[in-house]
């Protein structure tokens, strides 16, 4: 339901991209990125009164909804109202007064949104996927319906600010339809101190982590010309499609498996080795298949006139193999109820990461590129290590867990390997080419996978089950219909 979720709101954003592109001029969407930009930054600081401590509690109290939404709306509220004072500033700064008017609108939204944050944190406790998708991208196709319908009728710009607010409303809305309990918006503070204390070392993280994802490129672009950072940044988009495609869903779901488990008094051990297993027999083949045909992907997603960050992807999609376990480290921490030592992990990993990638800027992008191959596998040693403190397994039991995938993902390689050796190691493969170098990675994954007899093959059995049994009864009813019909009736 999560990836399902992604893929969705993917697919309607790129639809809105085509259409408002060619509904406004680059200035008028220019104006509007800059104007979201700056209320991202600002409502992410509500992170430090996140609804996300509702999760890991045993149980929740009324007195917890409650004070879980008062802390967050004031703090909404103290966010939002220095955007709205600040606003005329802003629209000075970069010279469009009209701005000032976009982000008080979009300020409005922010409000309005902070009265369901309490609720989607209980459905994710829940583990309610199927209504957050609902929600999420209902709100999403409100966001881009209003956006076109206002932009053709002449809005601008500000077509995005009321759609924000749109898409904030179909969100409460529908929040406040699957748990319909309009009590927990009376203001308590009984449960304030945990409010804070949850969500004071998980704003910190948010904060690293905004930062080591800016920062690099940022200095990168103090030392060489845009034009590097535009390469630099193109090579981190295509680079970051396996963690879309397979790991986003999985980022969603951990946090409240993981806090299940725990109040259930179950131990993670073998919950956090699966997960590791599950995910690289994935990761693993996609990452190296982004290596071997990361010139026909180049081409296609950025078209050849960027075919010279084929080198930087193919570097970064190696260092990313050993990235992993930095993804479960966070939900499992939280999980467990370790916010510090969640946030001691991010700080060690991401800052000493980004001092490593901030210092190679000044050698160049290939530089930058490689110095990956440093600062991943230190995020992930640092991650394993958090983790060992909370959760018992040892060096043996982690590779256990993982040479079948090391396996899957070798016996995946070989026929796209043997491809590129009959094309003398020329990455400028052709589309027949490329496509069989598709078919034998997949083909074999599956032989890996079947032979290994890899823990995925279970859960692969699982889904066609379920899809048996879902599909089987309407084939019945279908059957007992079609027989039940009166001569002529079909016709």
């Amino acid at each position: 339901m999560a990836t399902g979720e992604q893929y969705v709101r993917l697919a309607i954003n790129f639809a809105l991209i085509v259409s408002v592109s060619r509904l406004l001029t680059p200035t008028e969407i220019g104006v509007s990125v800059i104007g979201v930009g700056i209320i991202t930054i600002v409502l992410g600081l509500r992170e430090f009164a996140t609804a996300d401590f509702l999760i890991r509690r045993k149980e929740i109290r009324r007195e917890d909804l409650r004070t879980s939404f008062t802390v967050l709306f004031l703090l909404t509220a103290l966010l939002c109202s220095v955007v709205f004072a600040l606003a005329p500033w802003f629209g000075s700064l970069y010279g469009e007064e009209q701005l000032a008017q976009f982000l008080r609108i979009a300020t409005f939204a922010g409000l309005i949104e902070a009265l369901s944050a309490p609720i989607t944190g209980l459905l994710r406790r829940d583990m309610a996927f199927g209504k957050l998708a609902f929600i999420n991208t209902t709100s999403v196709a409100v966001n881009a319906a209003t956006t076109v319908l206002l932009a053709l009728a002449g809005f601008s710009y500000m077509s995005f600010a009321f759609a924000m607010v749109a898409a904030s409303s179909t969100i409460t809305l529908l929040s406040f339809h699957f748990r319909p309990d309009l009590s927990i918006l009376w203001p308590e503070f009984k449960s304030w101190r945990s409010v804070l204390t949850f969500g004071g070392y998980n704003g910190v993280s948010h904060v690293i982590n905004r930062i080591y994802e800016s920062l690099p490129q940022l200095v990168l672009g103090q030392f060489l010309p845009h034009s590097a950072v535009g390469l630099y940044n193109r090579a981190n988009v295509v680079s970051d499609i396996p963690d879309r495609v397979i790991l986003t869903g999985v980022s969603l779901v951990a946090f409240p498996a993981f806090s299940v488990q725990v109040r259930q008094g179950n131990g993670l051990k073998k919950p956090l080795l699966q997960a590791f297993a599950y995910i690289t027999v994935l990761y693993w083949p996609a990452q190296i298949l982004l290596v071997l045909l990361a010139h026909p992907i180049v081409s296609l997603v950025l078209g050849q006139q960027w075919v010279s960050v084929v080198p930087l992807l193919q570097v970064m999609a190696i260092a990313s193999l050993a990235w992993f376990p930095v993804l479960l480290a966070s939900p499992v921490l939280l999980a467990v109820g370790a916010i510090r030592d969640r946030m001691l992990a991010d700080l060690t990993g991401r800052s000493v990461s980004a001092v490593i990638l901030c210092s190679a800027a000044g050698f160049g992008i290939m530089a930058m590129a490689a110095s990956k191959l440093l600062t991943v596998p230190f995020q992930m040693m640092v991650a394993l290590a958090f983790l060992r403190r909370h959760v018992a397994f040892g060096w043996g039991q982690l590779g256990a867990a993982l040479w079948k995938s090391a396996v899957v993902t070798f016996i995946s390689a070989t026929g796209p390997v043997c491809i590129l050796v009959l094309s003398e190691f020329d990455f400028d493969l052709s589309i027949a080419a490329s496509v069989a170098t598709l078919f034998l990675a997949l083909a074999g994954w599956v032989f890996g996978v079947v032979v290994t007899r890899h823990p995925i093959l279970l859960e692969i059995g699982k889904a066609a089950e379920t899809v048996l049994n879902l599909r089987l009864p309407n084939l019945m009813r279908d059957g007992s219909a079609a027989h039940s019909q009166r001569p002529g009736e079909a016709e």
